[in-house]
């Protein structure tokens, strides 16, 4: 079986907004999952986040290709038994709202495994499950530990990339939902994912000297801090600010730089701070951010350019160009799990209310649908325009 099919078969209902579950739908609809994005009448809050193209939201477009929407108002009786019959034909649910919200709308894991024997229910959370705190991605990198050893040594800095909503969040999530379906029981699953404590594996390194009796971790000190000269980012010789990564961690490639740059002497000075902090930058000054880039590989010592955003997506191997009713063609993140040429299989993000029709159809509601529309209780496709 292709890769892409994998989980063809599977039906997805994905409760959640913003950016750590509809991510880790995407992988899973990748994946060829039937993502089933249920919505509200007014639509993932993303949908109304700048930039925009047309009137498409750019990071909506990037978070959520290979789904359908489904519009309900799961506030109302109608909406609800809806949804109560959709979860009879799904396999997993998965909801990011905060503890206890979900018992309060009645679909919690309670309530809905009575619709469905072997229901996958998946909840993910900021912090704990009897912490209703609201929260973002910052919040959770600062709780976690890792802001406070990320930045100058005068004060924490934030990361510039979500780590906590993709790494403590949306990839455990997608592997907590495949291990749940190898194991697939006869009685239903519930799973947590709480993005904090998901973060706490990630400071294995620095917490070493904690765990050891040395004290608390410092940003200058510890090794992955940018600090050490031997792990360190250093400028070039361009007019325009460029710079490289330099991580020579293990001798053998500390010696093949100092072999390589005709430096014996520094061979035996990786640990010298004092000596390291006054040559290297004089050396790095001596080449390009291009010269270095080859002369790194050239000579195996580890070391890379500090590329922008930019200048990283314009490797077109890491787009792909799908075709949205509204935005028209437009380049997305591709799937780092899937060849490129499987461009066939991608469906575009949906408009919100795309699949209403289709999906209640689906489930036998054809003859509602009309009423249910002007009740309010479901949005298709022409009101989400």
């Amino acid at each position: 079986m292709p890769l892409h099919e994998s989980l063809s078969g599977v039906r997805i209902l994905d409760l959640t907004s913003n950016l750590p579950g509809p991510f880790a739908t995407q992988i899973l609809g990748d994946f060829g999952a039937d993502v089933i994005k249920v919505e509200s009448p007014q639509g993932d809050i993303v949908r109304y986040y700048p930039p925009f193209i047309e009137t498409e939201s750019v990071i909506f477009l990037l978070l959520n290709r290979n789904k359908r929407s489904l519009s309900v108002n799961l506030k109302t009786k109608e909406g609800l038994k809806l949804f109560y019959d959709l979860v009879k034909t799904s396999d997993v649910v998965i909801e990011g709202f905060r503890p206890g919200t979900t018992k309060r709308m009645k679909i919690d894991f309670n309530t809905l495994k009575s619709f469905k024997h072997n229901l996958i229910y998946c909840s993910l959370i900021g912090y704990d499950s009897k912490d209703t705190r609201s929260g973002h991605d910052l919040n959770y990198v600062g709780e976690s530990g890792i802001l406070d050893i990320t930045g100058p040594k005068e004060t924490p800095t934030p990361i510039g990339v979500p780590i906590a909503d993709i790494g403590g969040g949306s990839l455990p999530t997608v592997i907590s939902i495949l291990a749940a379906l190898v194991n697939r029981k006869t009685k239903p699953q519930y799973l947590c994912v709480k993005m904090t404590e998901q973060l706490i594996p990630w400071l294995a390194v620095v917490a070493s000297t904690y765990l050891a009796g040395l004290g608390e971790p410092q940003r200058e000190d510890h090794t992955l801090s940018g600090y050490n000269p031997f792990y360190r980012l250093y400028r070039t010789k361009d007019e325009n600010d460029r710079y490289v990564s330099f991580a020579p961690l293990e001798t053998k490639f500390w010696h093949n730089f100092c072999t390589a740059i005709e430096r014996e002497d520094l061979k035996g000075k990786q640990f010298d701070f004092e000596t390291c902090e006054e040559e290297l930058p004089k050396i790095f000054a001596q080449r390009t951010q291009s010269e270095w880039t080859k002369w790194f590989a050239d000579n195996d010592v580890p070391g890379a350019p500090i590329l922008s955003v930019g200048e990283t997506l314009r490797d077109k191997s890491r787009l792909q160009k799908l075709n949205h009713l509204k935005a028209g063609n437009v380049d997305v993140i591709a799937s780092p799990f899937l060849d490129k040429d499987k461009e066939a299989i991608m469906r575009p993000p949906p408009l919100l209310g795309q699949h209403t029709k289709e999906i209640l159809e689906e489930i036998g509601y054809s003859d509602d649908l009309n009423t249910l529309k002007e009740q309010g209780i479901i949005v298709t496709s022409e009101e989400g325009i």
